[in-house]
């Protein structure tokens, strides 16, 4: 054994003070303080054969070894043998490099900056935590381990799912790796052989295995030689754009959802042929300016493409969007963030970040579809009067959602299809009226925090299918009160052929809901299908035997007795109806 340094018992605040707070920003979390009391302090470099904490341990003879809860290095650490800590402690903090056979961790928080380790890093399952700055090493395998491993040129194994930044993942473990590195039972590396294998130079790859990007890789050769026209890649662990796919200009079609490749090239602009361009998921932040060279794209998907580490949102589109003249379908969806809001707010809701669409946006003329679910998106001036949008979808859920009802599309003259459902709007503006030619409106799940009137919905005349569901994502916001669903039916709705009214359920008496809330429903004569599931209601109105032309009837998570029952269906005989 050498050592250079020696070890010194010192207080968590000691030890951090020494390091001027370096302790204190690695390990507690802003507004937490650590959880950590004594630390072994090595003020300089040190340098152990064999295991590390067998020579740590041994160097303390005569010391009680329980107590330590972290092992702080403030210089270089050279380990001429493994660094495996299991067990929730000690953890590790190394100032300076870190050379070791292996970084095996566990239970424990370890907090190292560069280093090189000869076999792997291995971050095993439970409730600690890794942190690298760069490291050299072959492999890195996580087993559902928070890993934050920064190691270029190492082959990254995920040992437990499909993680899409991975090289190989439990999928095709079996395929890739020898058998006596495989546990067969449970279809994933057995780390301990795998590491044996490695100490004695022999192979753990079966002869021509190939990671996830080189297969990729291959199939974008083979499709190149075949001049194929429409190239699928998602989820291929791509973590670059492939640059043989700027060889194929006669592209229609080239997909690339799920592969973290970061950016797109300026070149992208020489593939004019291409019609559909999608890239949901793939860790961009921009689109290049040539974008506007791609004349024939009819279909653009840059949905999820965000940081949701960060509190704001990176993703932005280019002016030269507007360029895209033939563009017919725009998917923005899962560019908002959620930013951490106090408790104590209004209703508990998070702040969302906002989306702005360029100036340029106006001029994509012959847009169709937009697609914007879970973005909170700000439209220019310029996308007033747009007149070829005929479908728009803005769906909210519980972290992502819209607070304030898009007027911009109530200028969109011939839109057919609007899906504003699962947001949190305080109100619906009577410039919902504008849309004469509207057949299709859910505003499902979006009513909980309104508390003015809705518009008179039968002045949209062409309306036919409407969303008007009661659920709340969030426990901390109102359901939606009573008084719409009178509202609603008292609207003269003559063409309305579908219509979803589900989870308006209350768990008080007081609010629960009550066949008298739907008295009018028989006026919509023209009504088809109707959804009210999960209302927890014991019976429906009178007039809801009446609906001559009901077709379907999903009624499931009601409590109707059995003589309700048997009186819909009479009343109905040929419909189709879901009381199960």
């Amino acid at each position: 054994m050498s050592i250079s340094a020696t070890p010194a018992s010192l207080s968590y605040a000691d030890a951090d003070a020494r390091l001027s707070g370096a302790l204190s920003a690695a390990f507690e979390s802003e507004g937490e303080s650590s959880d950590y009391d004594s630390v072994l302090f090595f003020d300089g470099d040190l340098a152990v054969d064999g295991d590390f904490l067998d020579a740590v341990n041994a160097l303390r003879s005569g010391d009680d070894e329980d107590d330590v809860e972290l092992i702080v290095i403030t210089g270089n650490l050279t380990v001429n043998g493994p660094i495996a800590l299991y067990e929730d402690q000690p953890g590790l903090y190394v100032g300076g490099r870190t050379e070791a056979e292996t970084l095996e961790a566990g239970d424990c928080e370890i907090y190292i900056h560069d280093g090189a380790f000869t076999h792997l890093v291995y971050g095993y399952y439970n409730h600690g935590w890794l942190r690298t700055g760069t490291v050299e090493t072959p492999w890195v395998i996580d087993f559902e381990h928070a890993m934050d491993v920064h190691a270029v040129g190492g082959r990254w194994v995920d040992n437990l799912g499909d993680a899409k930044d991975a090289d190989y993942t439990k999928p095709g473990i079996v395929e890739a790796f020898v058998p006596e590195v495989v546990n067969a039972e449970d279809r994933c590396l057995d780390v301990d052989a795998f590491l044996d294998r490695l100490r004695a130079g022999l192979p753990v790859l079966r002869p021509g295995a190939r990671t996830a990007a080189e297969s990729a890789e291959a199939d974008v050769s083979r499709s190149r030689t075949d001049r194929v026209e429409h190239l699928d890649l998602t989820d291929r662990k791509l973590k670059e754009f492939p640059a043989e796919v700027l060889q194929m200009p006669w592209l229609h079609t080239l997909i690339l959802d799920g592969n973290p490749i970061g950016e797109l090239p300026e070149a992208l602009g020489t593939l004019t042929r291409l019609e559909h361009l999608s890239v949901r998921n793939c860790e961009l932040t921009a689109l290049p300016e040539s974008i506007g060279d791609l004349a024939a794209l009819r279909v653009l998907c840059v949905a999820g493409n965000r940081d949701t580490d960060l509190d704001t949102v990176e993703f932005t589109l280019p002016a030269a969007i507007g360029r895209l003249t033939a563009l017919e379908e725009l998917d923005i969806s899962y560019l908002s963030v959620s930013v951490d809001t106090e408790s104590g707010s209004e209703w508990n809701l998070p702040e969302v970040t906002r989306f702005v669409l360029p100036d340029a946006f106006g001029d994509l003329v012959a847009l169709r579809k937009l697609v914007a679910d879970g973005t909170d998106v700000v439209f220019p001036d310029s996308a007033h009067g747009l007149a070829a949008v005929e479908e728009v979808s803005i769906t909210g859920g519980s972290h992502y959602f819209l607070r304030t009802f898009p007027e911009a599309v109530t200028t969109f003259p011939n839109l057919r299809r609007l899906d504003l459902s699962g947001n949190y709007f305080d109100t619906v503006p009577d410039s919902l009226l504008r849309l004469t030619r509207l057949e299709e409106l859910d505003l499902g799940d979006s009513l909980g925090l309104l508390r003015d009137p809705l518009p008179d919905l039968g002045r949209l005349p062409a309306l036919r299918v409407l969303g008007f569901g009661g659920y709340s994502r969030r426990s901390s916001t109102p359901l939606p009160s009573h008084d719409f669903l009178r509202e609603l039916f008292a609207m003269e709705l003559p063409g309305l052929e579908e219509l979803r009214i589900s989870r308006w359920q209350r768990n008080t008496k007081r609010l629960k809901l009550k066949p008298e809330h739907f008295a009018g429903i028989g006026t919509f004569r023209r009504l088809r299908i109707v959804d009210l599931r999960f209302n927890q209601l014991n019976d429906l109105p009178a007039d809801f035997d009446t609906l001559p032309d009901l077709a379907v009837a999903n009624l499931y998570g009601n409590l109707f007795p059995g003589a309700v029952r048997d009186r819909i269906t009479a009343a109905h005989p040929t419909a189709q109806i879901d009381f199960e």
